[in-house]
């Protein structure tokens, strides 16, 4: 008897302690951050966790790493400040901006303690072109989801990029062949990279592409499946849904991400996430027109139902797109190329459509960057994702393949993987 009252006052201790706890965390509306932020040293100031929403205004959301007075401001293409303001105290910062904003322009933010951050927003993203010609060198890195770290160190080695994250690679492209999205901790701040990047290697005589993967459609169209704690946590903080942050034409990153081509070809080199099966009759432009015009449509943000609303949308049409961004057959998708041996003759049949004389891949892992089919075809997707990539030098319309690691040690492609 007396056991069971001491059990008795235990749990109304606990009971209360916890409902103490509670009610303390519920008095600083800020908590859900604070809470998580102190769960595993994760980093969230800047561009780690950078949100910029544009309707009929521009929204920004940001995090600082303590409870800070928030502060920003706007500087256009003159360098005149025409916009700044404070928050109050809190980790997360919110603002909008219903003023005229024309881009280009720089967001700069932070918290006063902490020190501030910057991001050059561009113009509207155009839809980008699909053919290049006349270029001598590509690197092509695979996946990368989410591993930030790892990439710079990537990037740096290979003399891509110098320590402030300044392009130093003149007229070469670098090719980031999809799934930036998933597993990783640091996506967000890997596509803010990817994005600026794009404007300084421009600047430099160089490209830089980003081809969509099959985590990049997942992610917009709401399977969370493989999202890591960090990311759902950034979410969790700006109080939107973690697809919300990359809506394909409500937010800056969704935007310029609906932009991106699917397939890429420059000069002799055909490049896709999966692979390239068959796409039937139509030109590598026209799927890629496809995909950016499939993106504009609200029927695209609810590809993950299981039944298309027939009180809302042309059911013929809801299947056609979702097996156009959702088939296993689909270049978001296919893995064929790489895991069998038998399929040359498709290989083949593909490149010569497409006037190519190689295909490289993604999406399927590998412990290396290896070529198969006599060469015709080359994997850059890795067992440990962003620790090596691809260079092809081009002469005339033959390439020399070479890998380079995070140690900067560049090697040359020997043998075909059969």
């Amino acid at each position: 008897m007396k056991q069971t009252k001491n059990n008795i006052l235990i749990t109304r201790y606990f009971i209360i302690a916890v409902s103490a706890v509670f009610i303390f965390m519920s008095f600083d509306k800020h908590s859900k951050i604070n809470r998580i932020a102190t769960q595993n040293d994760y980093k969230y100031e800047g561009t780690y966790s950078l949100y910029v929403g544009k309707t009929d205004y521009y929204n920004f959301r940001w995090i600082t790493e303590a409870a800070d007075i928030g502060r920003y401001q706007i500087i256009d293409s003159r360098n005149r400040i025409v916009a700044s303001g404070k928050t109050d105290t809190a980790r997360t910062h919110n603002i909008n901006l219903d003023k005229e904003i024309k881009t280009p322009f720089t967001f700069e933010f932070g918290g006063e303690k902490a020190g501030m951050h910057q991001v050059r927003i561009k113009a509207n993203a155009e839809q980008d072109k699909t053919v290049y010609k006349k270029v001598d060198s590509i690197y092509v890195v695979g996946d990368i989801h989410g591993r930030y770290d790892q990439l710079i160190t990537l990037l740096t080695k290979s003399k891509i990029i110098d320590k402030n994250l300044n392009w130093t690679a003149g007229n070469a492209h670098i090719v980031f062949l999809g799934d930036v999205f998933d597993r990783g901790d640091d996506v967000t701040k890997v596509l803010w990279f990817i994005y600026q990047l794009e404007e300084k290697a421009a600047k430099a005589g160089g490209e830089s592409h980003l081809v969509l993967g099959n985590h990049e459609i997942m992610t917009m169209t709401k399977d969370l499946r493989y999202l890591s704690r960090k990311e759902q946590n950034i979410s969790l903080a700006h109080g939107l849904g973690y697809e919300e942050l990359f809506h394909p034409i409500n937010s800056v990153l969704g935007s310029w991400l609906r932009s991106k081509v699917s397939l890429l070809k420059i000069d002799h080199v055909v490049m896709s996430h999966g692979g390239i099966l068959n796409i039937g009759p139509i030109t590598l432009e026209e799927f890629n027109n496809k995909a950016y015009f499939f993106m504009k449509e609200p029927m695209y943000l609810e590809m993950m139902e299981a039944y298309p609303d027939s009180t809302k949308y042309d059911v013929n049409h809801w299947m056609e797109m979702r097996s156009f961004f959702f088939h296993s057959d689909s270049p978001y998708w296919f893995r064929g190329y790489v895991l069998l041996d038998t399929l040359g003759p498709q290989l083949n049949t593909m490149l010569k459509k497409h006037k190519s004389k190689l295909h490289v891949v993604a999406h399927t892992t590998r412990e290396t960057i290896t070529q198969k089919y006599e060469g015709k075809l080359l994997t850059t997707d890795l067992d440990d994702a962003a620790t090596e990539l691809l260079l092809l030098v081009r002469h005339k319309k033959k390439y020399q393949r070479f890998k380079i690691d995070s140690e900067g040690i560049i090697s040359e492609l020997n043998g075909v993987e059969q």
